[in-house]
């Protein structure tokens, strides 16, 4: 067959794989359309049952549930205990569409109602009958669980009863008779144990006590050392804030005094500045008279050198005109001497 498959050509296990997904498909197909067609058509119950601590006491609730889409008409409710029907409820009741119905049960009054005076539990079962007479049956899984439990805790009180009522007759059996001898026999052994085990119990009992009085001791020990710490660390609190608070004030007051300090000074130099401008002050009004005495000074001598020059100027000039007159004296003599002599002539 591996090998057929191997031979096979690549568009016939194409082929293979689409028939495959159909028939994949159609299947998935046709179970939702059944699943669509029970929620529609089909009018069945669906059963729970639950065991409750409800208000002190054992409660079983049992839910009848209609999970279609049509309204349905429950005829019955009720337990099925060896093949006989014990119903609880047998009134016509209308479950609407996806809807459903709760009966609660006390544990006790199902037991009497199902069990009867019966010390065993066989297969308990739910069930809720139609209109049409159809059942649905769920098996009471939790409310068989605990009966049992609750009859194998009576039946175990019930053989404990006997045994007691027995042992008082002094009706033992067999069993228990060799029992009791073998107890006899062994009865130093076992009171060596026991001694042995109560004092083992008193000295790991007296050691426990030692322990806690110890844990107890340390937690003392531990709350002291904390207590002397917490007070150490704030008394080394106040002592840093109030060493902290001196340092400030003196640091304040030094601070006080160096401001005073420079105050002064600047004060002093203030002072000095100012003595300094007003002794700038009179040395600038002294050198500004000075200079203006300088100035007149030099007035005076440029007045007194333009006097000079004036009359040095005034003299050249009365030298010059003097020459000039001289100059035009000599002209008219030579001027003369030359008619005289043209006269002569």
């Amino acid at each position: 067959m591996l090998e057929y498959l191997q031979q096979l050509e690549l568009e016939y296990i194409i082929l293979f794989s689409i028939v495959g997904l159909t028939l994949f498909l159609v299947i998935v197909n046709v179970l939702k359309t059944q699943r669509a067609l029970n929620l529609i058509g089909k009018r069945a119950f669906v059963l729970t049952e639950d065991l409750l601590f409800r208000d002190g006491i054992d409660v079983v609730d049992i839910m009848i549930a209609n999970t279609s889409y049509v309204n349905v008409e429950a005829g019955a409710l009720g337990f099925r205990y060896k093949k006989t029907l014990l119903p609880l409820k047998e009134e016509s009741l209308m479950i609407i569409a996806r809807d459903s119905h709760k009966i609660s049960i006390p544990l006790d009054d199902l037991r009497a109602y199902v069990l009867g005076n019966s010390t065993r539990v066989k297969r308990v079962e739910i069930y809720a009958e139609d209109s049409l007479g159809r059942r649905t049956f769920r098996k009471a899984k939790n409310s068989m669980r605990e009966l049992k439990k609750i009859m194998r805790r009576e039946r175990k009180a019930a053989r404990l009863e006997a045994r007691r009522v027995r042992y008082e007759t002094g009706n033992y059996w067999f069993f228990e008779r060799v029992g009791l001898v073998i107890k006899w026999v062994f009865s130093p052994i076992s009171k060596l144990f026991r001694g042995t085990n109560k004092w083992m119990n008193r000295r790991l009992k007296d050691r426990e006590s030692k322990l806690e009085i110890k844990a107890l001791e340390r937690k003392h020990n531990k709350e002291m050392r904390d207590l002397m710490d917490a007070e150490r660390h704030e008394f080394l609190k106040v002592e840093t804030e109030k060493r902290i608070l001196e340092e400030r004030n003196h640091a304040e007051v030094e601070a006080r005094q160096n401001a005073i300090q420079r105050r002064e000074e600047l004060s002093r130099i203030e002072e000095a500045r100012k003595i300094s401008e007003e002794e700038k002050e009179v040395e600038e009004a002294e050198s500004l008279v000075q200079e203006k005495e300088m100035d007149r000074q030099k007035r005076e001598s440029l007045n007194s050198l333009e006097q000079e020059n004036d009359e040095k100027d005034e003299e050249d000039l009365e030298e010059i005109a003097v020459e000039e007159a001289e100059k035009k004296e000599e002209n008219l003599e030579e001027i003369t001497s030359e008619d005289e002599e043209k006269e002569q002539k």
